[in-house]
């Protein structure tokens, strides 16, 4: 698989996707009547508003709904006859969030319910909006800081949550490294696999970006916890610091401040690199997605951004 090529400059800050309106999502309106129903009545009280978040790449419903009685929350919903995989992921996030420590900052569900072919979950209405891109210093580190209080709770990981480990979850990705058409591949491929033998002491998100988080007064709060793993403790903070730098932040700079990877191994931080590069040149080169529209081309950038950072703190030049 070829990398992006000629030069190893940064892409252009804040991606190549138009921020908040990247899915394809089915409204509240669009679900069928006996699921509004549903939903309505365990809520005991009427949807007056329901807004779409539209952030991200997947076709399921998430809105954000008011009620008559003023409450608000937060629901997501698909079909197994529509998008089996979503249904999985939905749920499984039900499952991880039931289960976090009360200091993961991160909204919980209140209750699922299944009717036919459809999977609702209704979880928490988090009040807050997500950092803006290009990222923002003083945004970025306000999500940073959250991210080291939650690898904090979440070291060692909680009894009762069964989670894989980052090693095998990311075993394909090593593969797609060994892919790679660059003259460093077998350096990628050793930093790659090193940093796959790191202890998994945490429990980490695994898919930390500016869509699944969102800022609040008092902080803020990741989303989206379906794809958790059991890894180290700096995962998180590591791979959300490819998107800075893309967006033209001193990501080195970040990293050297932080408690959980002031003192990282560099060919730990660059082994991560070299595995979400594989990642994002395999993917970016698929078929385009007629139900996301954006995902290739978000890919791409996050190819472009990984390859430019790497190879930036290893010196290597394609020039």
């Amino acid at each position: 698989m070829s990398v992006a090529g000629g030069s190893a400059g940064r892409p252009a800050p804040g991606g190549s996707v138009p921020q908040g309106a990247t899915a394809l999502r089915p409204t509240w309106e669009s679900l069928p009547a006996r699921v509004r129903q549903t939903v309505e009545s365990r809520l005991g009280s009427a949807v007056v508003d329901a807004r779409s978040q539209d952030s991200g790449f997947t076709p399921g419903l998430a809105s954000r709904l008011l009620l008559a009685d003023g409450r608000r929350v937060f629901v997501k919903a698909a079909s197994t006859e529509m998008a089996p995989w979503i249904v999985e992921a939905y749920r499984r996030e039900c499952e991880v969030t039931a289960t976090l420590p009360a200091g993961v900052h991160a909204p919980r569900a209140r209750w699922t319910s299944e009717d036919g072919p459809w999977f609702v979950a209704v979880m928490d209405d988090v009040d807050g909006h997500h950092p803006r891109r290009p990222w923002r210093a003083d945004e970025l580190a306000t999500v940073v800081a959250m991210l080291a209080e939650n690898a904090r709770a979440l070291t060692p990981p909680p009894h009762g949550l069964h989670v894989p480990l980052l090693a095998d979850e990311l075993a394909a990705e090593l593969a797609m490294v060994r892919d790679l058409d660059l003259p460093w591949r077998d350096t990628c491929v050793d930093l790659a696999a090193r940093m796959l033998a790191s202890p998994a002491t945490t429990v980490v998100h695994t898919d930390v970006r500016d869509d699944n988080v969102l800022l609040t007064e008092q902080g803020a709060v990741t989303v989206d916890w379906n794809f958790v793993a059991a890894g180290p403790a700096w995962f998180d903070t590591v791979s959300l610091l490819v998107q800075a730098y893309g967006d033209g932040i001193d990501s080195d700079s970040v990293l050297a401040g932080d408690p959980l990877t002031r003192a990282l191994d560099p060919d730990l931080v660059d082994g991560v690199l070299a595995l979400l590069l594989g990642y994002f040149t395999w993917a970016a080169a698929q078929e385009h997605v007629e139900t996301s529209p954006y995902l290739r081309s978000h890919q791409a950038w996050y190819r472009d951004a990984t390859w430019s950072w790497l190879s930036d703190r290893r010196g290597w030049s394609t020039g």
